[in-house]
């Protein structure tokens, strides 16, 4: 339940002009950092780090977790404007985000990444002032079996690319598990690194990223004299206020988005990739023209963006009472934590209830500065579609090969981006789905993970294991019929359109 004198005494706490800056600073440094493909939100935390130590815990607070909002939403810049993610959590925004750029419609994509992101982020916040401790104790309930399910049913997402056909679809999703699987176990074995001490931990996700959806897409921008079509900027303006609005033409996709990005954040190591893809499938699912999808359909963008921010809310919570960061980002806010001489975990709420609420508060504020400074970002950004290709395509190889290079300091991985850029213009090529290779490619690596700490939890019993435990066992029936329904209901309609 909600403190509601510590409620009043965080906002008053919060209320100056010096604050305000801050969110307004964070958030900027957020979105830029973001929408530059490599350099993500987390790296602006890392780099703002040592700043605020010297501050206090307030603003402190408010200015990294400004970075986090900014973060989130930047990398569906560049998703969309150039088909690059500018961050992992963007993939499934580039599905929809860049063929409507394609189409002319790259200012309206903006503004409904802008507004969902907003919304979604006001959902999360929300979530986490009401019922953040229950959410954070049923998380605890998530164990190695459980997650195991969750990347499962991740992986079914697969069945449902239509791009290229069924087979294709799988084929390009075990071909993705496979390159997820290169590098060492836990156990000590090494698979797939052919004695390369770089793959060592796998396959860096960023260049791979890159490479896919970035240079892959150069092959193709090379024949052409333009991404899309010019654009006045007064017209642009319009486009993007016009998709700030369209957003609350979708009230059932923004709940059920930002339900599964408030769960799927505050589960320890899930994150805001897995909460974008899961409710952009379940989108599809429940759609009315699930031919769009992939074809430029607004409800894609909506459901990506929409649950992408409302994980923030999910992962503090997580973080804030459990001490348990989920991802990058909350791992560096949870440092901050630290440096400031407090003790993570369930005492932080009845020790620092003030100053935890006057930051929840902030968050508010920050997502309704989002719409500000996001348009403000995204009316410049949009100007680069009208650059001539034969000046952008060297622009966006420089700026690939430094987001590769800086995730890891290694020129190996500059070298990977154009590996996977082949690999990613064979594929399209062949129709084969790039998303489903990032899919395998991001979830095969976390079955494989918890599958293994199932087997050294349960032994000879893991198999049982899934199916005693209650929140595995509910899960595994919602994968299931996460598979069947779509075909049931397909043959179904089939049989009404034939009589």
């Amino acid at each position: 339940m909600i403190d509601w004198q510590s409620l009043f005494d965080g906002i008053i706490l919060f209320m100056n002009w010096f604050n305000i800056l801050l969110i307004i600073l964070g958030l900027f440094l957020g979105v830029v950092l973001g929408a530059i493909p490599g350099l993500t939100g987390s790296l602006g935390i890392a780099l703002m780090l040592p700043v605020t130590f010297t501050m206090d815990p307030l603003p402190a607070f408010v200015f990294l977790i400004a970075i986090y909002t900014g973060g989130l939403f930047g990398g569906a810049i560049t998703a969309v404007l150039i088909n690059t993610p500018g961050s992992p959590a963007a993939v499934a925004t580039t599905l929809d985000g860049y063929p409507m750029t394609q189409k002319g419609q790259s200012g309206k994509a903006l503004g409904l990444a802008v507004g969902s992101s907003t919304i979604g982020g006001l959902i999360g916040a929300l979530v986490l002032l009401l019922i953040i401790q229950p959410l954070a104790t049923f998380a605890l309930k998530f164990g190695p079996t459980e997650m195991f399910i969750v990347a499962l049913f991740g992986l079914t997402i697969i069945s449902s690319v239509q791009e290229g056909g069924f087979i294709k679809s799988i084929f390009a999703g075990l071909f993705g598990v496979l390159l997820g699987t290169i590098g060492m176990t836990d156990t000590g074995a090494m698979r797939g690194t052919f004695g390369n001490v770089y793959l060592l931990d796998g396959i860096p996700m960023i260049p791979a990223l890159i490479g896919l959806f970035a240079v892959s897409e150069l092959f193709f921008l090379a024949d052409k004299q333009f991404v899309a079509k010019n654009t006045s900027e007064q017209s642009y303006m319009s486009e993007i206020l016009n998709g700030i609005k369209r957003v609350f033409k979708y009230p059932f996709n923004i709940i059920r988005s930002s339900a599964i990005g408030v769960f799927v954040g505050a589960l320890p190591a899930a994150g805001s990739t897995i909460a974008s893809l899961l409710s952009y499938n379940e989108a599809k699912r429940f759609s009315k023209k699930k031919e769009m999808f992939g074809k430029g359909n607004e409800e894609g963008i909506v459901a990506a963006e929409t649950s992408n921010n409302a994980s923030e809310g999910g992962a503090l919570a997580t973080m804030l009472v459990l001490g348990i960061p989920g991802s990058a980002s909350t791992a560096m806010l949870l440092g901050a934590i630290i440096m400031q001489g407090w003790v993570p975990g369930p005492r932080l709420f009845i020790d620092q209830s003030t100053i935890l609420y006057g930051v929840i508060f902030s968050m508010f504020v920050g997502l309704l500065f989002l719409i500000l400074v996001g348009g403000v970002v995204s009316l410049g950004a949009g100007h680069v579609i009208n650059i001539p290709t034969r000046i952008l395509v060297p622009i966006i190889v420089i700026f690939a090969l430094i987001g590769a290079f800086a995730t890891r300091n290694l020129l190996f991985d500059a070298i990977l981006v154009f590996i996977f850029g082949i690999i990613g213009w064979y594929l399209r090529r062949n129709k084969y789905p790039i998303i489903a290779v990032v899919l395998g490619l991001i979830l095969g690596p976390i079955a494989d993970k918890e599958l293994l700490k199932s087997v050294q939890l349960h032994g000879s019993e893991t198999l049982m294991a899934f199916f005693t435990r209650p929140v595995s066992l509910v899960l595994i029936i919602i994968t299931v019929l996460g598979v069947l329904l779509p075909i049931i209901m397909e043959r179904v309609n089939k049989k009404k359109t034939a009589s």
